[in-house]
């Protein structure tokens, strides 16, 4: 008998293969979940090797596809202002709630016209590292509580901020937390940065 494919290859992978992958990211699932579903549908399972280099495929793509439009998002940013300065909103959020998360993400938002101009993406945690593996791989780029990763993560995106978008984020919206501000206030010369509040956090208060 012979075989077929239902779906032609793409750089040597099946693009059904990295659709199901794909999915499966989107709502947060790995390989256990993926075995289930393909059994339940009587269809061969694919290992956790296949599974891990689709994995591998698609966050090249998304943060391929991200910087893109990051980059696009700051120039339309100089274009409306015609400046190198501007406000931003910064916020952090976790991966779990409680400030007991490994992995955090820092994001700061353009006020003028509502789009990511940068994020920093941070964790505490290598399973490479703790299953002893050598070879070359992305580590963990944090130590600290997880409640300091907010300022962590607003100091380094506002210290790349002329070298990567060639701009000054001069105004700091914040959710009335001054970590994050003490951190970058004094970033581009003495009080260069002013601290503004959200009306949003603040009515919540």
């Amino acid at each position: 008998m012979t075989g077929f494919t239902s779906t032609p290859k793409e750089n040597k992978k099946f693009s059904l293969n990295t659709l199901l992958v794909f999915g499966l990211r989107l709502i947060g699932r790995g390989f256990t979940a993926g075995k289930k579903l393909l059994c339940t549908l009587n269809l061969p399972c694919i290992s956790k090797n296949t599974i891990r280099a689709h994995e591998l495929k698609l966050l090249e793509a998304v943060q391929l596809c991200s910087e893109e439009n990051m980059k696009a998002a700051f120039k339309e940013v100089q274009n409306f202002k015609k400046s190198t300065t501007c406000g931003v909103s910064v916020d952090g959020t976790w991966q779990r709630r409680g400030h007991m998360s490994l992995n955090g993400c820092v994001s700061v938002i353009s006020n003028d016209t509502g789009k990511i101009l940068d994020l920093e993406v941070m964790t505490q945690y290598c399973k490479m590292c703790e299953l002893n593996v050598k070879c070359e791989h992305v580590c963990s780029n944090y130590k600290g509580s997880s409640e300091n990763m907010e300022a962590v993560g607003a100091f380094r995106i506002f210290e790349r901020s002329l070298i990567k978008r060639d701009l000054q984020y001069t105004d700091y919206y914040g959710d009335g937390d001054f970590k994050g501000f003490l951190q970058v206030k004094d970033i581009y010369g003495e009080n260069s940065v002013t601290k503004l509040e959200c009306i949003g956090h603040i009515q919540k208060e």
